[in-house]
Formats: structure tokens, C-alpha cells, sequence
């Protein structure tokens, strides 16, 4: 029988979830007869609380949010120095309540509270894996995030900082797609420099270039329609240069999930990756605001365990 503790974030959903917890507390009460519960009271506690929780011997961690908590919580599952899993036999689950879900609903996690419950509760682990960013550089010597779903560096990392500022109980559904287009008035695409799995070079001008692990991000667009998060690889989804209407006109490409009908898209799979720009170029990661590039991202296999 597992060990069950629950990370909950009461600012997700807009701030529903703190107002939707005795819901979600009988749901889970009706699957599980004994776990505890935490609730979170800033950005990135999870992580920290995830690995107090896993050296004490919890195997079973559940969060409450979006996919912002489950990359917190995922991240804590292994040590911050040595970068090794803290227990390879832990578990990870999610109950989603989140404006910002979408690993969780390519995942197929169902929305409603007993659904996701049973769901964790009667499910075998699956193995997938993750994505590991090694910042370079003197700003970011030393410094390594991890990612479940998505992380991109260009025109989506800096849409990312542009709302980060935005007070997280006044973001909806189409927060993003807003920022999309205020931040692509101004923005331009960068130089960049890519050696994939140390034998591959890419140099070119682009508009984004997104490391993908899952297949969604920016609430719905579908930016790598092939990716799989187990089976060893990123996708890697490198954009051109784009014209402010060519923006526009393609954003309906990545909502139906066909935008490698562009040429001026290009996906190539690669287990590592090495970036650099003469330029600054932002970076983030399933929505989180990171470093700057140079950076290395590279996928760590199998290394989590999912309960879906």
C-alpha cells in the first residue's frame, strides 16, 4: 500500500482550488483511506516539499493544479545536487485544477475530481521522461531545471515573461494567446546556433525553437503534433521567420495541431541539445520563466513515474 501525501496549490485555477478543496478532499477520501495533505504559500515550495516528503518515505505524491504544480512536484523527485531520483519506485499523480493544463489534458487525465481519483488510485505507474536544461554561462553556471512537458526559447519564452507579471487569480484561458500577440509586435527572431546529439549543426534565424517532451502548450497549440513523452527523444520544433500577418495566419495551424504543414517549420528528433546565440535569448519551461541561453537540454529516460 502506498505511502500518500498531497501537494496542494490554492492559487491555481485562478484561486478556485483553496475554494474547491473540501470537494476535492471527499473525492480523494473515497479512494484513498489515509494520506496527508500540504498546501503550497509561494512559487516553486513544491519542489522543495516534494523532496522532504520522498526522503521521509512517501512513494506516493498527488498534486492539486495545473501543469505548473505537476512540474514542481516532478522536479522534487529527484536531488538537487546530484541530479539522481530520490526513490526510482515513487509515484507521481495529479488532480487537475489549473488554468494551465496542457500536459494534464494531453495526458487524458479527466477533468472531474472522483474521475482523477479513481484514476491515480486503480492505474499502473507509467514511465515516461523528462527534460533536463544545463544553463551555461556565467549567469547560469551550474544551474540545471527540469521540464515535463515543454520548453522553448525565443517569441514563446518571452510571451511567458511578458504575462508572468500578470497576477496569477486574473489569468484565464486565453492569457497566452493575448501576450502572443502584444509581445510579436515588437519581437524579432534571434541567431541561433544548435548541435543536436553531438554530431548534428544547425545555424539559422528563428522565430521559435521548442524542446518538446509532450505535444501542447500555450493553452492549446498544438506545437509538436508527434511527440511522445516516453519513448527516449524530444521533438525538436525549429520556426523561421515569420511576418507579424504570417504569425497570425498560422496560429490556426497549431491549434489543429497541423502546423509542420509550413515550410518554414522543421521537427527533428534528438536526446540532446546544445544552444547558443549571440543574442539574448530567453528561455521557459512548461511555463515557468528560466535562464538565458546557452543551454543544454537533454532527456532523462523513463525517469518518472506517472499514475495514469
Amino acid at each position: 500500500m502506498n505511502k500518500v501525501h498531497v501537494i496542494v496549490n490554492p492559487f491555481s485555477a485562478r484561486g478556485q482550488t483553496e475554494k474547491r478543496w473540501e470537494m476535492i478532499k471527499a473525492a480523494l477520501r473515497s479512494h484513498f483511506r489515509e494520506f496527508k495533505y500540504i498546501f503550497t504559500e509561494k512559487p516553486r515550495q513544491a519542489t522543495d516539499i516534494a523532496r522532504e516528503l520522498l526522503q521521509q518515505g512517501f512513494d506516493l505524491l498527488i498534486g492539486v493544479g495545473g501543469d505548473g504544480t505537476l512540474n514542481e512536484i516532478s522536479s522534487g523527485f529527484f536531488n538537487a545536487q546530484s541530479g539522481l531520483p530520490i526513490n526510482g519506485d515513487a509515484a507521481v499523480g495529479i488532480i487537475p485544477s489549473g488554468t494551465g493544463s496542457d500536459f494534464i489534458r494531453f495526458m487524458k487525465v479527466p477533468r472531474e475530481f472522483e474521475k482523477s481519483a479513481a484514476r491515480i488510485k486503480n492505474s499502473t505507474n507509467k514511465k515516461i521522461d523528462i527534460g533536463k536544461i544545463t544553463y551555461g554561462g556565467d549567469s547560469g553556471k551550474n544551474k540545471t531545471q527540469y521540464f515535463i512537458n515543454v520548453a522553448d526559447f525565443g517569441l514563446g519564452a518571452e510571451v511567458i515573461r511578458k504575462i508572468s507579471g500578470i497576477n496569477a487569480t486574473s489569468r484565464g484561458a486565453f492569457t497566452y494567446y493575448r501576450g502572443l500577440l502584444s509581445t510579436m509586435m515588437s519581437y524579432r527572431s534571434k541567431k541561433v546556433s544548435l548541435t543536436l546529439d553531438d554530431k548534428q549543426q544547425l545555424q539559422g534565424e528563428y522565430l521559435i525553437g521548442a524542446v518538446a517532451n509532450g505535444r501542447i502548450f500555450g493553452g492549446g497549440m498544438v506545437i509538436a503534433p508527434q511527440a511522445e513523452p516516453d519513448d527516449g527523444y524530444f521533438d525538436l520544433v525549429l520556426i523561421e521567420s515569420m511576418k507579424k500577418l504570417e504569425i497570425l495566419a498560422n496560429s490556426r495551424l497549431l491549434y489543429s495541431g497541423t502546423i509542420a504543414k509550413n515550410p518554414k517549420v522543421h521537427i527533428l528528433r534528438a536526446r540532446n541539445i546544445k544552444v547558443e546565440s549571440p543574442d539574448e535569448v530567453h528561455i521557459e519551461y512548461d511555463g515557468e520563466v528560466g535562464e538565458k541561453l546557452p543551454a543544454e537540454f537533454s532527456i532523462v529516460e523513463k525517469a518518472l513515474n506517472l499514475r495514469i
